[in-house]
């Protein structure tokens, strides 16, 4: 590959890219050739597959161990992702946190901020600094949102309302930034780890009924896989018009058939 071509390449940063979610964008991201900073709190090491990824992929993968909830560390990744591609296009905040498992009245407030911290704060944070260098590329902001945002379930009141924010965050940005395009998506109840973390450990605050829906999506085989709503991140990092900048939108609506994906 010419140096020109390497240079036209899209570069792309990937928050929470060590497994599920985050995983599956990370590897749509390299399938299109796009070039990826992947950021995780754990080591590359900790994660066998996306390790895997990287070793086949040496050239267009770089991965940085942060933790989002520390403020600075929106600024070394972006410095980062120049550093190592020389651009930036995109910036796909998938990071995120369900903990505390508590109803409002009795949630450690500790927790609840640093549901904040990462979910939200984070997601401003990169945007801040990648502003300067997305405004140059007319890049993309992608927030990986949940149906919390709109709809309140009992037990993740830390959740629902920093994934609200996070709406809000990306719909000013779409009202402020002429030439960026930012994205707030919903990726549907997909089979990671936070459904786990539901399943085990969220009976109480969340209530019998509710937390049984979870239960069932899982044992009747129909949460997603966490490639359907990871194709369609990807895409949106890679090619979002400016008609979808500021919306809130979930990863099956009909105005992004485009960025799904294809049978």
């Amino acid at each position: 590959m010419s140096a020109a071509t390497a240079t036209a390449r899209k570069a792309i940063i990937v928050t929470g890219a060590s497994r599920g979610l985050g995983l599956a964008v990370v590897q749509s991201l390299l399938e299109s050739n796009a070039r990826v900073l992947g950021v995780s709190r754990s080591s590359l090491a900790s994660s066998p597959a996306l390790a895997q990824l990287a070793n086949a992929h040496p050239t267009t993968y770089t991965h940085l161990s942060e933790d989002l909830a520390d403020e600075t560390a929106a600024t070394r990744i972006i410095d980062q992702c120049i550093s190592t591609f020389g651009r930036l296009d995109g910036v796909v905040h998938n990071a995120g946190i369900l903990a505390p498992l508590a109803k409002l009245a009795t949630a450690p407030l500790a927790q609840v901020r640093t549901a904040f911290d990462v979910n939200f704060f984070a997601g401003l944070a990169l945007a801040q600094a990648a502003l300067p260098h997305l405004r140059t590329a007319r890049g993309r902001f992608i927030l990986v949102s949940s149906g919390a945002a709109v709809t309140a379930y009992s037990g993740w009141g830390a959740y629902c309302t920093s994934k609200a924010a996070g709406n809000m965050l990306v719909a000013a940005l779409g009202v402020e930034e002429e030439d960026v395009i930012s994205v707030a998506l919903r990726p549907g109840v997909v089979d990671t780890e936070m459904q786990a973390e539901i399943r085990a450990d969220g009976k109480e605050a969340m209530g019998d009924s509710n937390h049984g829906k979870f239960v069932d999506l899982h044992s009747s085989g129909k949460l997603l896989s966490a490639d359907v709503p990871g194709v369609v991140i990807a895409n949106l990092a890679l090619e979002a018009t400016k008609d979808l900048s500021g919306k809130f939108l979930s990863w099956d609506d009909k105005d992004l058939a485009a960025y799904q994906k294809r049978s």
